[in-house]
Protein backbone atom coordinates (compact mmCIF):
# COMPACT_ATOMS: atom_id res chain seq x y z
CA UNK A 1 0.00 0.00 0.00
CA UNK A 2 1.33 3.45 -0.95
CA UNK A 3 1.60 6.07 1.77
CA UNK A 4 -1.94 7.16 2.62
CA UNK A 5 -3.76 9.20 5.24
CA UNK A 6 -7.13 8.37 6.80
CA UNK A 7 -9.27 10.89 8.66
CA UNK A 8 -11.58 9.35 11.28
CA UNK A 9 -14.27 11.82 12.29
CA UNK A 10 -15.48 11.00 15.77
CA UNK A 11 -12.05 9.47 16.26
CA UNK A 12 -12.05 10.31 19.97
CA UNK A 13 -15.10 8.14 20.67
CA UNK A 14 -15.46 4.46 21.54
CA UNK A 15 -15.96 3.34 17.94
CA UNK A 16 -13.63 5.82 16.25
CA UNK A 17 -10.67 5.04 18.49
CA UNK A 18 -11.04 1.31 17.87
CA UNK A 19 -11.19 1.89 14.10
CA UNK A 20 -7.99 3.89 14.42
CA UNK A 21 -6.26 1.14 16.39
CA UNK A 22 -7.29 -1.58 13.94
CA UNK A 23 -6.13 0.34 10.86
CA UNK A 24 -2.98 1.58 12.59
CA UNK A 25 -1.92 -1.99 13.43
CA UNK A 26 -2.82 -3.43 10.03
CA UNK A 27 -1.08 -0.78 7.93
CA UNK A 28 2.37 0.31 9.18
CA UNK A 29 2.62 2.99 6.47
CA UNK A 30 -0.77 4.54 7.15
CA UNK A 31 -1.10 7.98 8.74
CA UNK A 32 -4.23 8.50 10.83
CA UNK A 33 -5.92 11.77 11.78
CA UNK A 34 -8.51 11.76 14.57
CA UNK A 35 -11.07 14.48 13.97
CA UNK A 36 -13.48 16.02 16.47
CA UNK A 37 -14.73 19.25 17.96
CA UNK A 38 -12.29 19.22 20.89
CA UNK A 39 -8.87 17.72 20.03
CA UNK A 40 -7.68 18.30 23.59
CA UNK A 41 -10.18 15.67 24.77
CA UNK A 42 -8.65 12.91 22.65
CA UNK A 43 -6.95 10.15 24.61
CA UNK A 44 -3.22 9.95 24.01
CA UNK A 45 -2.35 7.62 21.14
CA UNK A 46 1.25 6.44 21.41
CA UNK A 47 2.23 6.68 17.77
CA UNK A 48 3.83 9.34 15.63
CA UNK A 49 1.50 8.28 12.84
CA UNK A 50 -1.61 9.47 14.70
CA UNK A 51 -2.57 13.16 14.89
CA UNK A 52 -5.65 15.13 15.95
CA UNK A 53 -7.50 17.94 14.19
CA UNK A 54 -10.67 20.00 14.57
CA UNK A 55 -13.60 18.59 12.60
CA UNK A 56 -17.05 19.83 13.59
CA UNK A 57 -19.96 18.33 11.67
CA UNK A 58 -22.13 21.29 12.70
CA UNK A 59 -19.91 23.72 10.77
CA UNK A 60 -20.87 24.68 7.23
CA UNK A 61 -17.61 23.12 6.04
CA UNK A 62 -16.48 20.50 8.57
CA UNK A 63 -13.31 19.78 6.56
CA UNK A 64 -12.13 23.39 6.62
CA UNK A 65 -8.94 22.57 8.54
CA UNK A 66 -7.83 19.39 6.78
CA UNK A 67 -5.04 19.19 4.23
CA UNK A 68 -5.54 18.06 0.66
CA UNK A 69 -3.77 14.72 1.00
CA UNK A 70 -6.46 12.73 2.83
CA UNK A 71 -7.05 9.42 1.06
CA UNK A 72 -10.16 8.33 2.95
CA UNK A 73 -12.64 9.70 5.50
CA UNK A 74 -14.46 7.45 7.97
CA UNK A 75 -17.33 9.11 9.80
CA UNK A 76 -18.26 7.68 13.21
CA UNK A 77 -20.34 10.53 14.62
CA UNK A 78 -23.72 12.03 13.65
CA UNK A 79 -23.77 14.16 10.51
CA UNK A 80 -27.40 15.26 10.75
CA UNK A 81 -27.29 17.92 8.04
CA UNK A 82 -25.01 15.93 5.68
CA UNK A 83 -22.40 18.68 5.95
CA UNK A 84 -19.46 16.31 6.29
CA UNK A 85 -20.84 14.07 3.56
CA UNK A 86 -21.19 16.92 1.07
CA UNK A 87 -17.87 18.45 2.10
CA UNK A 88 -16.13 15.16 1.29
CA UNK A 89 -17.98 14.92 -2.03
CA UNK A 90 -16.87 18.43 -3.01
CA UNK A 91 -13.26 17.50 -2.25
CA UNK A 92 -13.54 14.19 -4.16
CA UNK A 93 -12.45 12.19 -1.10
CA UNK A 94 -13.79 8.64 -0.60
CA UNK A 95 -16.05 8.42 2.45
CA UNK A 96 -17.36 5.65 4.70
CA UNK A 97 -20.22 6.59 7.02
CA UNK A 98 -21.54 4.32 9.80
CA UNK A 99 -23.91 6.66 11.66
CA UNK A 100 -27.11 7.21 9.69
CA UNK A 101 -30.47 5.86 10.84
CA UNK A 102 -32.87 5.03 8.00
CA UNK A 103 -34.59 8.38 7.50
CA UNK A 104 -31.29 10.25 7.45
CA UNK A 105 -29.79 7.48 5.31
CA UNK A 106 -32.46 7.99 2.64
CA UNK A 107 -32.14 11.77 2.92
CA UNK A 108 -28.42 11.47 2.20
CA UNK A 109 -29.00 9.25 -0.82
CA UNK A 110 -31.50 11.76 -2.23
CA UNK A 111 -28.96 14.58 -1.87
CA UNK A 112 -26.22 12.53 -3.51
CA UNK A 113 -28.44 11.83 -6.52
CA UNK A 114 -28.13 15.50 -7.43
CA UNK A 115 -24.34 15.49 -7.19
CA UNK A 116 -21.64 14.36 -9.58
CA UNK A 117 -19.57 11.90 -7.59
CA UNK A 118 -15.83 11.59 -8.19
CA UNK A 119 -15.13 9.01 -5.48
CA UNK A 120 -16.86 6.10 -3.73
CA UNK A 121 -19.31 6.90 -0.92
CA UNK A 122 -19.95 3.87 1.30
CA UNK A 123 -23.11 4.27 3.39
CA UNK A 124 -22.43 1.51 5.87
CA UNK A 125 -24.99 2.37 8.52
CA UNK A 126 -26.71 -0.99 8.79
CA UNK A 127 -26.49 -2.88 12.07
CA UNK A 128 -22.93 -2.83 13.45
CA UNK A 129 -21.65 -0.76 10.51
CA UNK A 130 -23.32 -3.14 8.08
CA UNK A 131 -21.83 -6.33 9.52
CA UNK A 132 -25.26 -8.01 9.66
CA UNK A 133 -26.13 -7.15 6.04
CA UNK A 134 -22.66 -8.12 4.87
CA UNK A 135 -22.91 -11.64 6.29
CA UNK A 136 -26.50 -11.99 5.09
CA UNK A 137 -25.28 -11.24 1.57
CA UNK A 138 -22.25 -13.53 1.78
CA UNK A 139 -24.41 -16.54 2.67
CA UNK A 140 -27.43 -15.82 0.50
CA UNK A 141 -25.83 -14.96 -2.82
CA UNK A 142 -26.27 -18.50 -4.23
CA UNK A 143 -30.01 -18.49 -3.44
CA UNK A 144 -33.10 -16.89 -4.94
CA UNK A 145 -36.30 -15.46 -3.43
CA UNK A 146 -34.50 -14.95 -0.15
CA UNK A 147 -36.03 -13.77 3.10
CA UNK A 148 -33.52 -12.34 5.57
CA UNK A 149 -34.32 -12.19 9.29
CA UNK A 150 -31.73 -10.40 11.43
CA UNK A 151 -32.09 -10.57 15.22
CA UNK A 152 -29.80 -8.72 17.63
CA UNK A 153 -29.35 -9.06 21.38
CA UNK A 154 -28.36 -5.70 22.81
CA UNK A 155 -26.57 -5.80 26.13
CA UNK A 156 -27.42 -2.94 28.45
CA UNK A 157 -23.99 -3.36 30.07
CA UNK A 158 -22.14 -2.87 26.82
CA UNK A 159 -19.94 0.13 26.11
CA UNK A 160 -21.71 2.67 23.94
CA UNK A 161 -21.40 6.27 22.82
CA UNK A 162 -24.27 8.79 23.12
CA UNK A 163 -25.09 8.56 19.40
CA UNK A 164 -25.99 4.90 19.85
CA UNK A 165 -29.10 5.95 21.80
CA UNK A 166 -30.54 8.04 18.96
CA UNK A 167 -32.91 5.22 17.99
CA UNK A 168 -34.75 5.82 21.30
CA UNK A 169 -36.21 8.99 19.78
CA UNK A 170 -37.77 7.08 16.88
CA UNK A 171 -39.85 4.43 18.63
CA UNK A 172 -43.16 6.03 17.56
CA UNK A 173 -42.24 6.42 13.90
CA UNK A 174 -43.54 3.72 11.50
CA UNK A 175 -41.29 2.48 8.72
CA UNK A 176 -41.56 0.47 5.52
CA UNK A 177 -40.36 -3.05 4.94
CA UNK A 178 -40.33 -4.83 1.58
CA UNK A 179 -41.84 -8.24 0.92
CA UNK A 180 -41.99 -9.72 -2.59
CA UNK A 181 -41.48 -6.27 -4.12
CA UNK A 182 -44.32 -4.80 -2.08
CA UNK A 183 -43.85 -2.21 0.62
CA UNK A 184 -45.61 -2.54 3.98
CA UNK A 185 -45.77 -0.09 6.87
CA UNK A 186 -44.86 -1.47 10.31
CA UNK A 187 -44.20 0.00 13.74
CA UNK A 188 -41.16 -0.36 16.01
CA UNK A 189 -41.33 -2.92 18.83
CA UNK A 190 -44.13 -4.95 17.20
CA UNK A 191 -44.41 -8.40 15.54
CA UNK A 192 -42.37 -10.32 18.13
CA UNK A 193 -40.59 -13.57 17.30
CA UNK A 194 -39.02 -15.91 19.81
CA UNK A 195 -35.26 -16.29 19.36
CA UNK A 196 -32.53 -18.28 21.10
CA UNK A 197 -29.19 -16.54 20.82
CA UNK A 198 -25.75 -18.24 20.71
CA UNK A 199 -25.31 -17.78 24.47
CA UNK A 200 -28.51 -19.72 25.12
CA UNK A 201 -30.54 -16.65 26.07
CA UNK A 202 -34.12 -17.03 24.77
CA UNK A 203 -36.34 -13.99 24.37
CA UNK A 204 -38.79 -12.23 22.09
CA UNK A 205 -37.32 -9.87 19.51
CA UNK A 206 -39.23 -6.89 18.14
CA UNK A 207 -39.03 -4.86 14.96
CA UNK A 208 -36.64 -1.92 14.78
CA UNK A 209 -35.97 0.38 11.84
CA UNK A 210 -32.45 0.04 10.40
CA UNK A 211 -31.02 0.69 6.91
CA UNK A 212 -30.75 -3.09 6.42
CA UNK A 213 -34.45 -2.94 5.44
CA UNK A 214 -33.58 -0.55 2.63
CA UNK A 215 -30.36 -1.95 1.19
CA UNK A 216 -30.75 -5.73 1.27
CA UNK A 217 -33.93 -5.88 -0.89
CA UNK A 218 -32.11 -3.92 -3.59
CA UNK A 219 -30.32 -7.19 -4.44
CA UNK A 220 -32.17 -9.15 -7.12
CA UNK A 221 -32.18 -12.35 -5.08
CA UNK A 222 -33.53 -10.84 -1.84
CA UNK A 223 -37.31 -10.55 -1.52
CA UNK A 224 -37.50 -9.20 2.00
CA UNK A 225 -35.40 -8.22 5.00
CA UNK A 226 -36.47 -7.90 8.62
CA UNK A 227 -34.55 -6.60 11.61
CA UNK A 228 -35.55 -7.24 15.20
CA UNK A 229 -33.95 -6.52 18.55
CA UNK A 230 -34.20 -7.47 22.17
CA UNK A 231 -32.33 -6.37 25.27
CA UNK A 232 -30.59 -8.77 27.61
CA UNK A 233 -32.85 -7.61 30.42
CA UNK A 234 -36.42 -8.85 29.87
CA UNK A 235 -37.89 -6.32 32.29
CA UNK A 236 -36.36 -3.49 30.23
CA UNK A 237 -37.60 -5.01 26.97
CA UNK A 238 -41.17 -5.54 28.17
CA UNK A 239 -41.27 -2.14 29.87
CA UNK A 240 -40.35 -0.44 26.59
CA UNK A 241 -42.91 -2.50 24.65
CA UNK A 242 -45.57 -1.64 27.24
CA UNK A 243 -44.81 2.07 27.15
CA UNK A 244 -45.09 2.12 23.37
CA UNK A 245 -48.28 0.04 23.20
CA UNK A 246 -49.99 2.12 25.89
CA UNK A 247 -49.22 5.40 24.13
CA UNK A 248 -47.18 6.70 27.06
CA UNK A 249 -44.03 6.72 24.92
CA UNK A 250 -45.74 9.08 22.48
CA UNK A 251 -46.72 11.39 25.34
CA UNK A 252 -43.10 11.60 26.49
CA UNK A 253 -41.74 12.15 22.99
CA UNK A 254 -40.06 15.42 22.06
CA UNK A 255 -37.01 17.27 23.30
CA UNK A 256 -38.35 17.87 26.80
CA UNK A 257 -38.23 14.18 27.75
CA UNK A 258 -35.26 13.09 25.62
CA UNK A 259 -32.87 12.58 28.51
CA UNK A 260 -35.50 10.61 30.42
CA UNK A 261 -36.26 8.33 27.45
CA UNK A 262 -32.62 7.59 26.83
CA UNK A 263 -31.95 6.94 30.50
CA UNK A 264 -34.33 3.98 30.38
CA UNK A 265 -32.06 1.97 28.09
CA UNK A 266 -28.83 3.94 27.82
CA UNK A 267 -26.66 3.27 30.87
CA UNK A 268 -23.49 1.89 29.30
CA UNK A 269 -21.30 -0.39 31.37
CA UNK A 270 -17.82 -1.84 31.05
CA UNK A 271 -18.62 -4.04 28.08
CA UNK A 272 -20.50 -7.21 27.20
CA UNK A 273 -20.79 -9.66 24.32
CA UNK A 274 -22.93 -8.62 21.38
CA UNK A 275 -24.92 -11.34 19.58
CA UNK A 276 -26.46 -11.36 16.11
CA UNK A 277 -28.49 -14.20 14.63
CA UNK A 278 -29.22 -14.18 10.88
CA UNK A 279 -31.78 -16.60 9.44
CA UNK A 280 -31.95 -17.01 5.67
CA UNK A 281 -34.61 -18.82 3.68
CA UNK A 282 -34.41 -19.16 -0.10
CA UNK A 283 -34.39 -21.47 -3.09
CA UNK A 284 -31.23 -23.17 -4.34
CA UNK A 285 -30.40 -23.71 -8.02
CA UNK A 286 -32.61 -26.82 -8.05
CA UNK A 287 -35.60 -24.90 -6.73
CA UNK A 288 -35.44 -26.53 -3.30
CA UNK A 289 -36.13 -24.38 -0.27
CA UNK A 290 -33.19 -24.19 2.12
CA UNK A 291 -32.70 -22.43 5.43
CA UNK A 292 -29.42 -21.27 6.93
CA UNK A 293 -28.50 -19.69 10.23
CA UNK A 294 -25.44 -17.49 10.81
CA UNK A 295 -24.53 -16.76 14.42
CA UNK A 296 -22.17 -13.87 15.17
CA UNK A 297 -20.88 -13.04 18.65
CA UNK A 298 -18.30 -10.43 19.57
CA UNK A 299 -17.03 -10.81 23.16
CA UNK A 300 -15.75 -7.22 23.01
CA UNK A 301 -19.21 -5.86 22.34
CA UNK A 302 -21.10 -3.66 19.94
CA UNK A 303 -18.58 -0.82 19.65
CA UNK A 304 -15.86 -3.31 18.70
CA UNK A 305 -18.07 -5.08 16.15
CA UNK A 306 -19.06 -1.70 14.69
CA UNK A 307 -15.40 -0.73 14.43
CA UNK A 308 -14.64 -3.99 12.63
CA UNK A 309 -17.55 -3.39 10.24
CA UNK A 310 -16.14 0.02 9.36
CA UNK A 311 -12.57 -1.28 9.15
CA UNK A 312 -13.34 -4.04 6.65
CA UNK A 313 -14.92 -1.43 4.39
CA UNK A 314 -11.85 0.76 4.83
CA UNK A 315 -9.62 -2.19 4.01
CA UNK A 316 -11.14 -2.37 0.54
CA UNK A 317 -10.96 1.35 -0.16
CA UNK A 318 -7.37 1.58 1.01
CA UNK A 319 -6.48 -1.20 -1.41
CA UNK A 320 -8.41 -0.26 -4.53
CA UNK A 321 -10.13 3.13 -4.11
CA UNK A 322 -8.59 4.33 -7.37
CA UNK A 323 -10.06 1.35 -9.21
CA UNK A 324 -13.51 1.54 -7.60
CA UNK A 325 -15.97 3.52 -9.72
CA UNK A 326 -17.39 6.68 -8.12
CA UNK A 327 -20.86 6.11 -6.72
CA UNK A 328 -22.93 5.06 -3.73
CA UNK A 329 -22.12 1.71 -2.12
CA UNK A 330 -23.71 -0.28 0.70
CA UNK A 331 -21.95 -2.61 3.16
CA UNK A 332 -23.09 -5.76 1.34
CA UNK A 333 -21.41 -4.49 -1.86
CA UNK A 334 -18.03 -5.22 -0.27
CA UNK A 335 -17.36 -8.81 -1.50
CA UNK A 336 -15.30 -9.18 -4.67
CA UNK A 337 -12.63 -11.51 -6.01
CA UNK A 338 -10.11 -10.18 -3.50
CA UNK A 339 -12.47 -10.12 -0.53
CA UNK A 340 -14.51 -13.30 -0.68
CA UNK A 341 -16.41 -15.09 2.09
CA UNK A 342 -13.25 -16.71 3.43
CA UNK A 343 -11.29 -13.45 3.59
CA UNK A 344 -14.08 -11.49 5.26
CA UNK A 345 -14.91 -14.23 7.77
CA UNK A 346 -11.24 -14.64 8.71
CA UNK A 347 -10.91 -10.88 9.14
CA UNK A 348 -13.59 -10.84 11.82
CA UNK A 349 -12.35 -14.05 13.44
CA UNK A 350 -8.85 -12.59 13.66
CA UNK A 351 -10.27 -10.03 16.09
CA UNK A 352 -12.05 -12.57 18.27
CA UNK A 353 -15.49 -12.60 16.66
CA UNK A 354 -17.19 -16.00 16.86
CA UNK A 355 -18.98 -16.99 13.64
CA UNK A 356 -20.86 -20.21 12.93
CA UNK A 357 -23.14 -21.31 10.09
CA UNK A 358 -25.71 -24.10 10.15
CA UNK A 359 -28.45 -25.49 7.97
CA UNK A 360 -31.72 -25.23 9.86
Amino acid sequence: MNKKKVLIVGGYGAVGRQIAQILHDRHPDLDIVLGGRSPEKAEHFESERVQTIIVNNNMEDPLLYISDNVSLIINAVNDLQDRLLLSAVRRKIPLIDVTRWTELFQQSIAKLMDKKLHAPVVLSSGWMAGTASLFAMLHSVSLQNVTVNINALYSLQDKAGPDSAAYMDRMNIPFHITKSNRSRLVFPMTDPVKVQFPNGYTTKCYRLDTPDHVTLPKADHVDSANFRISFDNKVSTYTLVGLIKSGIWKIISGDRFRSFRRSLLYNPGNGSTHHILIDLKGQDHNGHWVEQRIAISDPLGQTHLTALGASIQAEKLLRISEELAPGIYYPEDLPDVQMDTSFITNFFRQYGVLISTNVI
